[in-house]
């Protein structure tokens, strides 16, 4: 006789030997992933499985180890399967929650730029208290993972294409690198730029792409007024590299969804010849 079957002597009314503990065993499977918050910093995700309970009672979930991998790379494990109940005679879903954190992901495995997806593999053991004794059912899954890069912003350059008496028109280009595979699209950017220290414009771009694994140009003109920063203005012109700073928000559509996103950024230029 199977060492396996011994403990089930006892439930000669329920069957014979391995085959009772098969009729009493919930099934798992896994369903899906749900990406229930996403955003530049972390991902809110449930991992979804359909376990099936063949027994007439409620079955409780005992323990629920895990090990997740990221590219074949370890990432995370735990246990957590405190206080699930499977139904009776039915499915139920069990969600394993995680909150995973890109800057984590980023730092742990080498992940292609120009890839909007990573691969995982979870796994572990599953413990139910059934009717037969407390029961472990391994499972291993495996899928793709959103990977959520932040795009970048830098000054590129700057241009004096006209001084007049009481006022100049500026262009700076702002480089606006995407790291994702697929093209990025940028609403609602809503900016404040600064010169020499000093805010001289604000302004709104209704909309702008830089396509997947690509660095664009943002071109933002303004005029800006001499009275505040002509003396600026003249030390670009005469070469100087001079401070510049923006701020602004915007919303990103991404593969994922729209994630909005802030900016602070500082930088020095010369005039462009």
């Amino acid at each position: 006789m199977s060492r396996r079957c011994l403990p089930l002597i006892a439930l000669a009314t329920l069957g014979t030997g391995c085959e009772a503990l098969a009729e009493l065993t919930p099934k798992v499977t896994f369903e899906r992933l749900d990406v229930n918050d996403i955003n530049f910093e972390h991902a809110d995700v449930d991992f979804v499985f359909a376990v099936d309970n063949p027994n007439p009672i409620d079955v409780g979930l005992a323990d629920f180890s895990y090990a997740l991998a990221l590219e074949e790379v370890p990432f995370l494990e735990g246990d957590n399967g405190q206080g699930f109940q499977l139904e009776a005679n039915g499915t139920s879903e069990l969600g394993l929650p995680l909150d995973i954190a890109f800057a984590q992901v980023f730092e742990t495995i080498e992940a292609t730029r120009g890839e909007d997806l990573v691969d995982f593999r979870l796994a572990g053991d599953m413990g139910f208290n059934t009717p037969a004794g407390k029961v472990d059912l391994p499972y291993s899954e495996e899928g793709d993972f959103p990977a959520l890069r932040t795009p970048t912003f830098r000054f590129q350059a700057l241009r004096v294409p006209k001084v007049g008496l009481t006022t100049a028109d500026v262009e700076i280009d702002l480089g606006v690198d995407n790291p994702q595979g697929a093209t990025l699209f940028f609403d609602a950017f809503d900016y404040g730029l600064s010169l020499g220290g000093n805010d001289v414009a604000a302004g709104f771009v209704s909309t702008f792409a830089v396509e997947g694994d690509q660095e664009g140009t943002l071109t933002l003109p303004i005029s800006v007024s001499l009275l505040s920063v002509g003396e600026v203005i003249l030390d670009a012109v005469a070469g100087e590299r001079i401070d510049m700073g923006i701020d602004a928000t915007m919303d990103v559509d991404t593969p994922f969804g729209i994630v909005p996103l802030s900016i602070d950024e500082t930088g020095k230029l010369r005039v462009a010849e």
